[in-house]
């Protein structure tokens, strides 16, 4: 069996890009090399780029997702996802991927942009009728109604970005006070946000083993 050529893609543009790297490097230690030979890719707001052992980085040709690693070209057989935010988790990544026909371990664009929008993914969902928080949106640059937004919401309340992962920029609100600092502070991550009711209640985590056949 030939070994296949991985992409591990790493990074992005959000304030979540240095965990991504963290995720990258560990896919690229994990990936056993009698099957895969792990290529790490880092794809930053400066430019996307193959990172060989030594440090030197090579940038990616963007029509095909190949790059030179210093003595050929390569071309990878499929892409390991593991950027966190934007471009990896909200679609734009996967839809570049499909249009270049590589082959990529995520979920579709389109499900990865509903998802990824806090605000579109309840719309979604409200619609078929899945009981979700009370919530209230904004937009930077709006009027703030500080009075509807707390009659839709109630005290405490959870403010957060729509479009950010990792807890960045998301507040719990326990006051009026608290309310006007929580959205600036998702503002840093979003132009839109939402408020949330706080729902009191024990957290559930689901784990999930890969099945190896």
């Amino acid at each position: 069996m030939a070994i296949k050529k991985v992409a591990v893609a790493m990074g992005g543009y959000s304030s979540e890009f240095e965990i991504s790297l963290q995720s990258g490097t560990v896919v690229c230690a994990s990936l056993n090399p009698e099957k895969y030979e792990a290529f790490p890719i880092h794809i930053l707001k400066e430019g996307w780029f193959y990172v060989a052992p030594d440090g030197k980085r090579y940038p990616i040709n963007k029509e095909d997702f190949s790059f030179n690693n210093g003595s050929e070209t390569i071309v990878p057989d499929i892409v390991f996802n593991t950027i966190h935010g934007t471009p990896g988790e909200d679609g734009i990544m996967g839809a570049y991927w499909d249009l270049i026909e590589l082959k990529q371990t995520s979920t579709g664009f389109y499900s990865a942009a509903l998802s990824f929008n806090k605000r579109d993914c309840l719309s979604v969902l409200k619609n078929f009728g899945i009981k979700c928080a009370n919530s209230y949106y904004v937009n930077q640059g709006t009027d703030i109604p500080v009075d509807a937004i707390i009659k839709t919401v109630g005290l405490p309340c959870f403010v957060k970005p729509s479009r950010a992962g990792s807890s960045f920029g998301v507040s719990k609100v326990h006051t009026l006070e608290e309310l006007l600092p929580a959205m600036e502070k998702a503002y840093e991550q979003d132009s839109q946000i939402m408020i949330e009711t706080a729902l009191v209640g024990p957290e559930i985590s689901v784990g999930l083993y890969p099945f190896k056949g």
